[in-house]
């Protein structure tokens, strides 16, 4: 586990930030904000055994390093800042060592508490957009198969309170404010804890955080997402940002400028790719080549979002219409206008 590291606010507030092994390859930063008798955790990691034990190890390394003594069952409350289990996973386990409410965002609110149903329903949109996209039979039972693997981690765990923008702040502490960022994911917020602001997985200090069609699942979508991303730069009196993954974020403005020129460059390069009429699983192996596991899905997904932005848009159209009108799901063929 890397070490603990603490932030300061300007009103003296303490942030801790903990990282987390939420999955092989992948950390995830965890929070701990103290501000008098009871601290707020921000997010939970996955839920794996690793990612507990660091879980635990990063509330005694607080006490270790900083000399200030936190324990689960001192939470006042936990707060999840969006539905992807990499951040919400380890709810089950905490369950047994404190009894703080559980705070989401009402749009992610069903994938804590009724998770069993929101697999099986999502999986079956997935399946479906797989096979639009022109995933041939085998790879796209691979990836089912992968996509499922990791859903049977985590069981529904009772949500208490909603992180409602504008409406949550008093029942929490002060100086703290919310932010509903739909696009990475339906339920995504942003917490600002005065001067320093809690980005999630919405603004990553190198990654381009990962974008999913809303054919898939509704509020997600590069639409949604580049509209969250100038509603959060707009944040006021932010001095810092930390991300629910990498290094912490001195330029907020200038790193939401790259992402944004990212994903414009990589629309570019689909209406250049969708010249001649293109699948998504075409138009994925163009812009990411042969990846392998997981990346295959993130792949095919990242091609999906923007695809439909521009179909949405009016700058794709849809090359095939008559198969399209004939069979029930059929693979889709886009071309430029």
């Amino acid at each position: 586990m890397k070490r603990v590291t603490m932030f300061r606010t300007a009103a003296g507030r303490r942030i801790y930030s903990l990282p987390l092994r939420a999955f092989p390859g992948l950390v995830a930063n965890v929070y701990v904000i103290s501000d008098g008798p009871r601290p707020l955790l921000v997010d939970c990691g996955s839920g794996l055994d690793e990612s507990n034990e660091d879980l635990l190890a990063g509330f005694t390394a607080i006490g270790n390093q900083y000399g200030e003594t936190i324990h689960p069952a001192d939470l006042g409350a936990i707060l999840v800042t969006h539905g992807h289990i990499d951040h919400f996973g380890g709810l089950a386990f905490l369950r047994q060592l404190t009894n703080a409410p559980i705070g989401v965002h009402p749009l992610d609110w069903r994938v804590l508490s009724h998770y069993e149903e929101r697999v099986v329903v999502a999986s079956r949109r997935l399946e479906n957009f797989l096979e639009q996209a022109g995933v041939e039979n085998t790879v796209r039972a691979n990836l089912m198969t992968m996509y499922l693997f990791a859903k049977g981690v985590y069981r529904s765990t009772p949500v208490q309170f909603s992180l409602e923008e504008g409406e949550v702040e008093e029942l929490l502490a002060a100086g703290l404010s919310f932010y509903h960022m739909p696009g990475h994911c339906p339920g995504q917020v942003c917490i600002q804890v005065d001067d320093l602001l809690l980005t999630a997985d919405h603004v990553l200090a190198h990654t381009t955080p990962h974008q999913a069609p809303e054919s898939i699942t509704h509020n997600t979508g590069l639409g949604h997402y580049l509209a969250s991303l100038a509603k959060i730069e707009q944040a006021p009196g932010v001095s810092l940002a930390l991300g629910g993954h990498e290094e912490p974020m001195p330029d907020l403005s200038g790193r939401i400028q790259a992402i944004r020129q990212a994903h414009h460059q990589r629309l570019e390069r689909v209406l250049e790719l969708c010249r001649q009429p293109q699948t998504i699983a075409e138009v994925s192996l163009a812009l990411f080549g042969r990846v392998k596991s997981y990346h295959v899905l993130l792949g095919l997904e990242e091609a999906g979002a923007h695809i439909e932005y521009l179909y949405e848009r009016g700058e794709l159209v849809a090359a095939n219409v008559e198969e399209i009108e004939q069979k029930r799901n059929p693979v889709i063929l886009y071309q430029r206008v």
